[in-house]
């Protein structure tokens, strides 16, 4: 006889709850399960979480609600349950008292790969998302590096949402009362408005430029009511407990007579020693304070900094620890923000100054306006709220630089907790790190960049989309060099797309540019067909908020398009046998059809080319992923010339 008792002390710490193993096949030969105690403690909840197994809960103990994807349910002592494979749940244990369970978990794969057949990815994507980019300081001209960041990226969701028939929309502007502004226009001798206008005007030209269409634009410089607005929304914050007025030490310049902050301090960060302006370091992602920095000077003279002391309105970060820690378990991040973020909480957030002493933004008096990254979440929310009285409640997903991180994933959330805007956040952060030209960060400063309008001039907006998503810096630092950047149309996937297209020219067959309808069939057209709708599942995994890669994307693309070169290239022979001519026609049909899928599927990466191959279809609009693919009218004809002349 094996036995098993419940024993607290004997638990170890999983999943956020404790656990003690019960009974497995390593106990009990052939046994077909798993199992373990459970206990999740009072006022807590568990990790929310899934996997490949089924799980039955057994409960001893207590009362909790167990959540099941959108299912919740309060169960009680002598309640079961079951969850599905691939199914997310958690335990919310709001009570005084924990809540014991028995877990009896197994694994039967066929029941596995059948929820997932039965849940493909677009069923999970959102009736409506917004998605947000963070809006380039208008200091200065995009770089490569700029696009390759987020803007690009944001933009291949977008359209690849809304050819499955989503509503997505596109929100970004121009960061325009950056410190970095006012410290542009200071070293160059005129005014922060001009920088603003003239460089931001210069941006919006660029992305447009790139394909990149946005749809809520925000320029805050030249908004009438953009400083009413948000001294709105700043006084909702205000009132907040966690927000006070104290006088601290603040860096000073005596020279240039400036109170030193974010673009106007320059030192080393206190946490890495790498160079750093004020309030954040690229390198690491932690805040600081501009006095904080090791040797800091001003960025305008050089001088070394003195303090002073400055009254202002401060926000205490850790007042808002918890509700900050539940909203990022239940939110979609990348494993780099969450690292950051989670050490930050563990060491206490530092308070955060809302008021710098500036002419420079918001305007709050007494020669004081809003700290720039307050203005920028205030401006997020703001937009948030406006999109949602227009056109309804949508999900956002949030497009942003690592070095970012701290503004978007602590600074934001707690300003929208004091402000009672919570439902406006993001439901999904998707990060990137840097492109590297070379070895080195591009920057504007040295001149070692290769600026964005040139790349553009040079090879069109499809070769550089493609190149910068192929290369986009996910989840690590990615390098172009120089070389590559003035060779972007030699991309292999942009060349095996052009030869492959320019091949429908010399197809012959019936009719000659026109589409025939369907004949016999062989294994191999069954098998290709097949290949189509499962590829255009797999891309549609891609774009999900959640497990998205435009490194993936573009790897499964071109997988695709040689793919489609191999079909046409072994059905090229069958298709001149006077005996295989009802063959040909459903060979001919499907490569009509192929050319219609890599329409849609394309169509986020390079809209161009996607755009030309769907007008010479004959097909109206905008491209449209279909679930399962239907082939083109018989009779369709694809006038020259082909498809993939032009360029973009």
């Amino acid at each position: 006889m094996i036995t098993r008792a419940f024993d607290r002390s004997a638990m170890s710490w999983s999943y956020e709850m404790h656990l003690q193993p019960m009974l497995s096949a390593t106990d009990i030969e052939g046994l077909p399960f798993g199992s373990v105690f459970g206990s999740v403690p009072a006022h807590t909840a568990s990790k929310r979480h899934a996997h490949q197994d089924g799980e039955m809960f057994i409960v001893l103990a207590g009362r909790a609600v167990v959540v099941l994807g959108d299912e919740e349910r309060e169960l009680g002592p002598g309640s079961v349950c079951y969850l599905s494979p691939f199914g997310f749940h958690e335990i919310r244990n709001d009570h005084d008292e924990p809540f014991d369970i028995v877990s009896v978990y197994w694994e039967h794969i066929p029941s596995a790969v059948a929820v997932l057949d039965k849940a493909p990815p677009r069923d999970r994507l959102a009736d409506r998302t917004l998605v947000f980019c963070p809006p380039p300081t208008p200091n200065g001209g995009l770089h490569l590096g700029h696009l390759a960041g987020p803007y690009v990226r944001a933009d291949l969701l977008v359209r690849a949402l809304r050819s499955t028939g989503r509503d997505a929309r596109y929100v970004t502007g121009t960061d325009d009362h950056q410190s970095y502004v006012a410290a542009a226009a200071r070293l160059n001798g005129t005014t922060p408005e001009a920088v603003a206008t003239a460089e931001g005007d210069g941006i919006v030209a660029t992305l447009r430029a790139a394909g990149v269409g946005v749809d809520r634009l925000t320029r805050p410089a030249g908004d009438p009511g953009h400083a009413d607005r948000i001294r709105a929304l700043l006084d909702r914050v205000a009132a907040s407990p966690a927000v006070r007025e104290e006088e601290r030490e603040t860096a000073y310049c005596p020279s240039c007579d400036l109170s030193l902050h974010q673009a106007f301090a320059r030192g080393a960060c206190a946490h890495c020693a790498a160079a750093s302006d004020g309030e954040i370091c690229e390198a690491c992602g932690r805040p600081n304070e501009a006095r904080e920095l090791t040797g800091v000077q001003c960025r305008i003279c050089g001088t070394a900094a003195v303090t002073r002391p400055e009254r202002a309105l401060w926000l205490d970060l850790n007042a808002y620890a918890d509700e900050l820690r539940e909203y990022l378990r239940v939110t979609a991040t990348a494993p780099d923000l969450r690292i950051l973020v989670e050490r930050l909480l563990d060491e206490g957030l530092p308070p955060y100054r809302l008021a710098r002493t500036t002419g420079w933004g918001v305007d709050l008096g007494e020669g004081r306006a809003l700290d720039a990254w307050a203005d920028l979440a205030l401006t997020f929310l703001d937009a948030a709220k406006a999109e949602a009285e227009e056109g309804g409640p949508a999900r956002i997903a949030l497009f942003l630089g690592y070095d970012n991180s701290f503004y978007y994933a602590v600074l934001l959330p707690v300003l929208a907790f004091a402000a009672g805007l919570g439902e406006h956040l993001p439901a999904a952060f998707v990060t990137n790190q840097f492109l590297h030209l070379g070895d080195e960060k591009f920057s504007t400063s040295r001149g070692h960049a290769v600026w964005a309008d040139d790349a553009l001039d040079a090879s069109g907006a499809d070769a550089v989309r493609l190149a910068l998503l192929r290369d986009a810096p996910e989840g690590r630092v990615t390098r172009i060099t120089e070389e590559r950047a003035g060779r972007l149309t030699e991309d292999p996937l942009y060349l095996a797309a052009h030869a492959w297209l320019d091949g429908f020219a010399e197809l012959g067959g019936p009719g000659d540019g026109v589409v025939p309808g369907t004949g016999a069939w062989t294994d191999a057209h069954r098998e290709f067909y097949r290949y189509l709708n499962l590829v255009t599942r797999q891309l549609d995994g891609l774009v999900l908020p959640e497990a998205f890669s435009a490194r993936g994307y573009v790897e499964l693309l071109e997988s695709f398009v040689k793919r489609c070169a191999e079909f046409r290239a072994t059905e090229r022979v069958a298709r001149q046998v006077p005996s295989l001519a009802e063959e040909a026609r459903t060979s001919l049909a499907l490569e009509y059809l192929a050319a219609k899928v890599f329409a849609a599927l394309a169509w986020p990466v390079t809209p161009g080319l996607a755009e030309r191959v769907w007008a010479w279809l004959g097909l109206p609009g905008e491209p449209v992923r279909e679930a399962d693919w239907s082939f083109l009218p018989s009779g369709t004809r694809c006038a020259a010339p082909a498809p993939a002349s032009g360029r973009s």
